[in-house]
């Protein structure tokens, strides 16, 4: 039979009380023996009076003693009978269990989630480890899932396409819709907005590969994220900087106006980035122009490297368009992921009373730094980037199946576990104490005995 730690406490609290009983009684014994010494001195002091001249001295009639000083009784209120029933009831099915109430330990009477949940929420560690249960991982599953359905329905291809000559696949209907928005390059936002590398003719002979389709491929300042950095400067500079179909880097100069100062040149870059972003051949996904370095591997019929596929496929769709329909299933898993973890803290008042202890042992509320979610995260993304490593198999491995905005997922969440896992040991020493400190110095909630709430024995 389970052991009831309420027995425990009640026995616990009436040796408390016996205790306190004992001290009330010798509190009253030495009360009294003051009492009786305050009224001897009073005997005292009246004979006194009474032998010298009345008009010497003037005493009262009687010494007042503040009444909460002078006690008047020295039998203690006895215990009420359903207290000791209740203590009595304790005892024996404590006693009927083979327990000595002289020798109880406590963590042997509680049931063994009960022990390992305080042992979580007082324990001192040096590493944040955490530990998912069966709801956790059926929530990191579903959301995984999820995404990869989304992968396979919605993100697809960037565009219907016959691969290898012989396979028919569809593309996504997302990404032919935001491709259906495309605008002309030579709209009023990028003639004011003209960059230094937005160049193509008088360059072209200089770099082995380039021309119309592929410029913004080959040239840093096009990539929505390194072009944050390299194609300010080459605003600043007024030159430019691109990489040949070879992988060699070209750094041309005097390729167009130059605009110094540094706030102006970030201003140019962005309304750049945004002139071109939905025309024909849009944008390159953000940090794909990197991969034109990579001039190794050899893979399919053809064997390309790893710069030619990714050339190939963003002459074939796969632009920053596309990167936002790949993101829907990113952001799938992290809305089953984040209403699992909000919904799991609301309902399970254990699982959040952890994750907030641990949420002041790491100095931040935010969610993506709990330890739990961010191992939530890593499971969930790992299933949904093996579901899309299996979506690029039933295409036949065509590259344009991979799902770039997953995998960078997958790879961040990776990231953060490690970082998790790499915090300073007397960092997480010192926010346990912390933490710990603070939940001791809350106590436990006070309950009283009429309370509906109170737990009651189970006879």
């Amino acid at each position: 039979m389970k052991l009831e730690g309420l027995e425990v406490v009640l026995y616990s609290l009436s040796q408390d009380f016996d205790t306190a009983r004992v001290d009330l009684e010798a509190g009253l014994t030495k009360a009294q023996s003051t009492s009786a010494g305050l009224d001897e001195v009073q005997t005292r002091l009246k004979a006194l009076a009474q032998r010298l001249p009345a008009q010497e001295i003037s005493l009262p009639s009687s010494i007042e003693t503040p009444v909460s000083s002078r006690p008047q009784t020295a039998v203690p209120t006895p215990l009420s009978q359903n207290w000791q029933e209740l203590r009595h009831e304790a005892e024996r099915r404590l006693m009927t269990r083979g327990v000595d109430l002289n020798t109880i330990r406590v963590d042997a009477l509680l049931d063994a989630g009960e022990v390992d949940s305080l042992e979580r929420r007082f324990r001192g560690e040096f590493s944040l480890s955490t530990r998912l249960d069966g709801f956790d991982l059926a929530a990191a599953a579903t959301a995984g899932l999820v995404a990869g359905l989304v992968d396979c329905l919605m993100v697809r291809i960037p565009k219907d396409i016959v691969y290898l000559g012989q396979h028919v696949q569809a593309g996504s209907p997302l990404t032919q819709w935001l491709h259906s928005l495309s605008i002309p390059a030579d709209n009023w936002l990028a003639q004011y907005f003209k960059t230094s590398y937005d160049t193509v003719k008088p360059v072209r002979s200089a770099i082995p590969g380039f021309g119309p389709k592929s410029h913004r491929l080959q040239t840093f300042g096009h990539d929505p994220l390194v072009g944050l950095v390299i194609g300010t400067i080459d605003i600043m500079r007024g030159g430019l900087t691109a990489i040949s179909n070879e992988g060699e880097l070209i750094f041309l100069n005097d390729t167009g106006a130059a605009h110094y100062n540094p706030f102006t040149a970030i201003v140019w870059q962005i309304m750049h980035l945004m002139s071109d972003g939905f025309t024909k051949m849009g944008l390159p996904p953000p940090g794909w122009s990197l991969l034109q370095l990579l001039q190794t591997g050899s893979f399919g019929e053809k064997e390309r490297t790893i710069a030619d596929l990714a050339r190939y496929m963003y002459l074939n769709g796969y632009d920053s368009r596309h990167f936002l329909t790949m993101s829907t299933s990113v952001a799938a898993a992290e809305i089953v992921l984040r209403g699992y973890f909000w919904l799991r803290r609301k309902l399970d008042e254990d699982y959040g009373r952890q994750c907030h202890h641990i949420a002041e042992v790491i100095g931040t509320q935010r969610t993506s730094a709990q330890p739990r979610f961010q191992a939530l995260a890593l499971a969930a993304h790992a299933t949904a980037s093996a579901a899309n490593a299996g979506k690029v198999a039933i295409y036949q491995g065509n590259p344009l199946a991979l799902n770039y905005a997953q995998w960078l997922r997958f790879f961040q969440a990776a990231f953060m576990v490690a970082q998790t896992k790499m915090r300073s040991p007397s960092e997480i020493l010192r926010g346990y104490a912390c933490a710990n400190g603070r939940a001791l110095s809350e106590g436990w909630p006070a309950t009283a005995v009429d309370d509906p709430q109170f737990p009651t024995l189970i006879v």
